[in-house]
Formats: C-alpha cells, structure tokens, sequence
C-alpha cells in the first residue's frame, strides 16, 4: 500500500478517533446529569421521609399515612429506575471509552508505521545523494588527475 493511502488511512483514523472522543465526553456529560438527578431524588426521599418521621410524632391520620405511603413508594421507584438508568449509561460510558481507545491503538500504531516509511524513505534518499556526491567526487578527482 503506498504511503499516501496509508497517510488518508491515518487521516481517516484521527478523525473517528476525534469523533470518538467527542462521543465519549458526551456520554460522561449525559452519565453526570443521571448521577446528579438521582443524587437529587434520594435526597428529596430522605427529606420526604424526615418530614413523615416529624409529623407521625405528632399524629397523623391514616388517610395521611396512605399518602406518604404511597408518595414514598413512588419515590422509591423513581430512584430505582434512575439507577438503572445510571447503570446502563455507564456501561455505555465505559463502551465509548474502549471504542475511542481502540481507535486511538490504531492510529498510533498506523503513525509509527509511516514515521518508519518516512525514516526508510529518508534514508535512501540519504544514501542516494551520498552515491551522487562521491561520483562527483571521483568524477572530479579524476578529471583533475587527467589534466594535469
């Protein structure tokens, strides 16, 4: 494969690996939104069920009892579904942060392999002026034995 294929291969690479990360640092902004909010609802359920503790001190009805039940229920609900929900992002968190990894590997590995090409490529070129220079060397060398 000639280096310029493998130069738009590289080129193609650094930007999946760009988009990957971008995807990635979504992904943890969306996962920290989830944590917050359900950092949120526990605290709100623990606020609510201060409030019921203070209040069944005093008495309450059972009418009012049915509805902290019920209210509580339904806030331990939400908070279990919000941490599945939190577990599942960061899932996929750690999924996009494999893929960006996997990604980053390839184009790394890809950029050594031309860094060598162009090194070798460097080299025989090297070489090459060297042969030129050392004939013309010798070219002059004995151009100058002969005139004398």
């Amino acid at each position: 494969m000639a280096n310029t294929a493998l130069q738009r291969v590289y080129e193609q690479l650094e930007r999946q690996e760009k988009d990957a990360a971008r995807a990635y640092a979504l992904i943890q902004q969306d996962a920290e939104r989830y944590h917050s909010q359900m950092q949120q609802l526990s605290d709100y359920r623990k606020q609510y069920l201060q409030q019921f503790t203070e209040r069944g001190e005093e008495g309450i009805s059972g009418s009012s009892y049915a509805h902290y039940h019920n209210f509580m229920k339904k806030l331990e609900l939400a908070e279990f579904e919000q941490k599945q929900a939190l577990d599942n992002i960061q899932q996929t968190v750690k999924n996009k942060h494999i893929d960006w990894m996997e990604i980053r590997k390839k184009r790394d590995a890809l950029g050594l392999l031309l860094n060598k090409r162009k090194i070798a490529a460097q080299l025989v070129e090297h070489r090459r002026e060297q042969k030129d220079l050392d004939e013309f060397s010798n070219f002059q060398y004995f151009k100058r034995k002969n005139n004398r």
